[in-house]
């Protein structure tokens, strides 16, 4: 059969979007240049705040990019193979994935990422198929297409799809034009129509007909399911063999090897478990295929992982104004603290934590801000911020702190102006203004708002060149200097206030600042002093920060920075965004909001994870919503004094080289509390640890006795030990492993080590050689029904071992005579002999599973019939002989029919209805006991028709007759009535319709006539 190509479909150019890998869709920074674009695209149509202030530069404007979304391209390729009734089973074996990419996330407006093409391969076809079906054949659960010129239609993964008529394309939305096959390429599909070929052009024009056509769809269809069934079943097989066998597959020389292989692997270390000719690693295998080569279950070491809770305090229940006053550290609000777990490969551990929002809990607040020219207005109602939040948030906690820092901009050209009167007085006119700096801490945290406020009081505006500010040099100062801030271990939140947007890592280029930001603290006298050193910090830099140091931002900044400020929020976990007014008049309202967002939200993040380590969430949050995978880590909407509760699993994929303990943390963001949990990783087995070294079972103390086998010491090999690196290739120890005159080296089966056979494995796990010289194996027994051994019995050194009730050489014979068990007990109804769980009927007249039939046989009824008439009536064809041929059953006479024997007795019955000489009916009943005697009951007397009544009969016909023939009169009465009716009826409808009078001459004239005279009446003239 000739196979035709496919050609692989590729996009149009540019459709694709960027080039280059995607990374991963969880990764929360964009590129800076990415994100700057984002920003001037929204600042874009706005007077900026440079031209508003003179000798201000603006910033260069990107035209942003525009992404293109895609599905995940595995899952196109699943979607590829569906069937569709234009889909022939080829294209379905062939179809590659289309070059489709899965999208990066946009995480600001103007940052598009994309990402190469990829495809995958197309699965082989087997060369040996049977013809394919044409696409005019209806397929499996799709209506048939209808006539008229549609071939069928073919959709792409992208949504777009083509219908095409003949030679012709009709393109639906935005399909894109696909490369079409060319003249001279050949098509197996009948029917089908190629480029410029008229063949698919009269299928579509007309529906297929004749009995022949149909005949020809269905066996096509047939063997296509044929092949699809095969198809299945393989691969089906091929994923069960391998699940089964990747302990086998591990070659694991120790026990130490053989659990890390899989959580279902164990370890057999009873000592004479593995057979001649097998190799160490036969002693790893899934628990039920060890028990089943019989080894106990006390010999098998399948270590398990565990969990031991070290310190569980229960979660703290409090009410603001009570009368105890707890420090910070001694307040819980999550449970468990620490744990310990111990991993094996493979196996998950379940750690269950509970989260509950403590009332009363303490809270830090430190407010920087903008004090750029443009935050002028702001600066006012900020000074009396301290007394009115302190009032406030003590309907909230008890326990308020509040801080205040400002920035403007690094103190270096082109961010503002150096020259002497600039720095002194960077404003216009007769503004006063003080010097600019980078990040100033003017009040330490504290209890005392009137403090804040004759702080804040004192503070001027200053003013910068750029429209950006240098607020993240200030954040990440205040994030890094806890000392100087005076952060406690309890809720710490950072308002942001700001009108402009940001700097980050690179902008210091424009000033000459090349070294990246190093995360430390630089404050002198509350002052940064490093601005004009270290570049700005990138977003992951400060992500980092503010996370380790447990800070929630809530970024304060007017209408028309809105969308930058939110776009950051989504990249800064634990982090709000408000709306500022123009002169900050809601500044409390504002934060008030943010901190009831941001508490409201528990989201667990975790520390870096050993290598070969996972970790996943699933969350039990209020009103019965649960999440999991990434949505598993948060709950929203808590109240306080709510509790939820969260199921972390641990799961280790490899031991870590050195088998070290490891630790990892896992907390809610924005909370100092922690769970610490220590990770030990169960990478040897107990029975490795009761090991002798240098044994004098492991060939005169080669190696190391353990869990049933010999860990060679160095330089040495085989089972035992016993052989040197040196000697494995001499040839006198190939003659170890040859049988008596035979040249093959183990059987062809297997490798000379050290002097012995060493079986090969096979691709198919379930199959082992064995054997001194490899000559066995469990796979080449006779088999029966398609199975080794016909499934009842162990394939052993190429000979089948029965089970119970079973022999043969394939154990295909059951002993068991349950199948040759008749109705009436009897085995073969007593016809035959029980074989192999068959009746082997003796009689060839009966056949049947127990040889109950016997197609030339007369019924028993029709047998008996003539015997049973002579003994009970004396009459019948045997009557003169019926003391010789009729005397093998027993015969009982009963009263009526009801007194025969009713079916449900033991014995096998018949109830026979025969007729005897005299065309009487007699009824009996045939049986046959166990011990084989028959037993005949019949009705002592026979129902005999009596004959008919001569006088009711002759009378019946005479009235019959006489009744006929007045019915027959009254009928012709009645039509000679309804005829006489009908016609008098119409004889007086044309009577009324005469025009003529029946009292006048029709032909009658009058001999009068009547004249005039005109001048009758007129006057006479004059």
């Amino acid at each position: 059969m000739k196979r035709h190509q496919i050609r692989r479909w590729r996009p149009p150019p540019g459709e694709l979007g960027d080039s280059g890998d995607t990374g991963d869709p969880r990764e929360p920074v964009p590129s800076q240049a990415g994100l700057l674009r984002g920003r001037s695209q929204r600042q874009a149509g706005r007077p900026s705040r440079a031209a508003r202030r003179p000798g201000r530069a603006l910033p260069p404007r990107c035209s942003p990019s525009s992404p293109h979304s895609r599905l995940p391209a595995p899952l196109l390729a699943l979607l590829a193979l569906l069937p569709s009734p234009s889909r022939s089973p080829e294209r379905l074996l062939r179809a590659p994935a289309r070059g489709l990419t899965a999208a990066g996330r946009n995480v600001f407006p103007g940052r598009g990422e994309g990402g190469r093409a990829r495809t995958f391969p197309s699965l082989p076809f087997p060369p040996s198929l049977p013809p394919l079906p044409s696409p005019a054949a209806p397929c499996a659960g799709h209506p048939p297409r209808q006539p008229g010129g549609a071939e069928g239609s073919r959709t792409g993964q992208d949504g777009r799809g083509e219908d095409r008529t003949g030679g012709t394309r009709r393109e639906a939305g935005r399909a894109p034009r696909r490369a079409q096959p060319s003249p001279a390429q050949p098509s197996p599909l009948p029917g089908r129509r190629g480029a410029g070929g008229a063949a698919g052009g009269r299928l579509g024009a007309r529906p297929l007909a004749g009995a022949s056509s149909a005949a020809a769809m269905a066996e096509i269809n047939l063997k296509f399911l044929t092949w699809a069934g095969i198809l299945c079943c393989l691969i089906w097989s091929g994923f069960g063999q391998q699940a089964g066998s990747d302990c086998i597959k591990a070659n694991a020389k120790s026990c130490g090897e053989c659990i890390q292989a899989g959580p279902n692997c164990g370890w057999c270390k009873k000592t004479d478990f593995l057979q001649e000719g097998e190799p160490t690693s036969a002693r790893c295998d899934d628990l039920a295929a060890l028990r089943s080569k019989g080894c106990p279950m006390e010999d098998i070491e399948n270590p398990r992982g565990s969990k031991q809770v070290l310190e569980d305090r229960e979660v703290t229940n409090r009410k603001i104004g009570a009368a105890e006053k707890l420090k910070p550290e001694a307040i819980t609000q999550i449970q468990p603290q620490k744990l310990v777990l111990k991993l094996r490969v493979g196996e998950p551990q379940t750690v269950s934590l509970k989260f509950k929002r403590a009332e009363d809990y303490p809270i830090d607040l430190y407010y920087l801000m903008d004090l750029s020219y443009s935050m002028k207005d702001d600066l006012e109602n900020v000074k009396s911020l301290g007394t009115a939040l302190m009032q406030e948030m003590q309907k909230i906690t008890s326990d308020f702190r509040i801080g205040f820092g400002s920035f403007v901009e690094k103190t270096v050209m082109p961010y503002i102006s150096t020259t002497p009167a600039k720095l002194r007085n960077p404003c216009t006119g007769d503004q006063n203004c003080t010097s600019p700096f980078s990040y100033k801490n003017v009040l330490s945290l504290t209890s005392e708002g009137n403090r804040f406020n004759e702080l804040v009081g004192k503070q001027q505006i200053s003013g910068n060149l750029d429209s950006p500010e240098g607020g993240f040099d200030a954040i990440m100062q205040v994030a890094v200097c806890g000392d100087q801030i005076g952060w406690r271990n309890v809720t710490r939140l950072l308002v942001f206030s700001t009108d402009a947007g940001f700097h980050f890592a690179g902008d210091g280029k424009l000033g000459g600042i090349v070294l990246p930001n190093d995360g430390r603290c630089h404050l002198e006298n509350n002052v940064y002093t490093m601005s004009h050193y270290y570049d700005y910090p990138s977003i992951a830099h400060l992500v980092q920060k503010l996370s380790e140091n447990n800070i929630q931002t809530i970024f304060a900044v007017t209408e028309e920075f809105q969308a930058v400020y939110k776009e950051l929020k989504n990249l800064i976990p634990k982090s709000a965004v408000g709306t500022l007014s123009s002169n900050s008049s809601n500044v409390i309202q504002l934060i008030i909001d943010a901190y009831n967002s941001l508490s409201s939200e528990v989201i667990l993040e975790n520390s870096k994870l050993p290598k070969g380590v996972a970790i996943s969430y699933k969350s039990y949050c209020k009103n019965g919503v649960n999440d999991t995978q990434e949505d598993g880590r948060k709950c929203s909407n808590i109240s306080i004094g709510d509790e939820v509760r969260f199921e972390i699993n641990v799961t280790a994929y490899e031991c870590p080289k050195k088998g070290q303990n490891e630790t990892i943390k896992i907390k809610p963001l924005g909370f100092t509390e922690e769970v610490e949990i220590n990770l030990q990783f169960i990478c040897e087995c107990q029975c490795q640890s009761e090991g002798e070294p240098n044994s004098p079972a492991c060939h005169e103390g080669n190696g190391t006795f353990e869990c049933g086998a010999c860990r060679c010491n160095e330089g040495r090999i085989g089972r035992l030990c016993e052989c040197s690196t040196d000697e494995v290739n001499s040839e006198d120890m190939d003659a170890y492993c040859r049988r008596e005159n035979s040249t093959e080296i183990c059987s062809n089966n297997g490798e000379c080590i050290c002097g012995q056979c060493v079986c090969k494995k096979r691709e198919n796990t379930n199959e082992v050689y064995s054997g001194k010289y490899c000559e066995c194996d469990n796979f080449n027994c006779d088999r029966s029904n398609g199975l080794i051994c016909g499934g009842n019995g162990i394939c052993k050194c190429r000979v089948c071992e029965c089970f119970p009730n079973f022999t043969g050489s394939a154990c295909d014979c059951s002993l068991d005579t349950t199948p040759c068990m008749a109705s009436n007990g009897q085995i073969c109804n007593g016809r035959g002999t029980c074989e192999c769980g068959t009746c082997n009927c003796t009689d060839p007249k009966f056949q049947g599973p127990t040889c109950e039939m016997c197609q030339t046989c007369l019924g028993v009824c029709a047998e008996h019939k003539d015997c049973v008439q002579c003994r009970a009536f004396d009459k019948g064809e045997k009557k003169e002989t019926c003391s010789q041929e009729c005397m093998h059953f027993n015969m009982t006479r009963v009263e009526s029919r009801d007194k025969l024997p009713q079916p449900g007795q033991p014995d096998p019955l018949s109830h026979c209805k025969e007729k005897d000489v005299d065309d009487c009916w007699f009824y009996f009943t045939y049986s046959v006991n166990s011990n084989g005697e028959a037993n005949v009951h019949v009705v002592e007397t026979p129902e005999c028709p009596s004959g008919p009544d001569i006088i009711p009969i002759v009378a019946g016909v005479v009235a019959g007759i006489v009744l006929i023939g007045l019915a027959l009169l009254l009928i012709w009465k009645l039509l000679m009535i309804i005829h006489d009716r009908r016609e008098f009826a119409k004889f007086e409808k044309e009577k009324m319709n005469a025009k003529w009078d029946t009292q006048e001459n029709p032909i009658y004239k009058s001999p009068i006539n009547n004249f005039k005279n005109p001048n009758y009446g007129r006057k006479a003239g004059l």
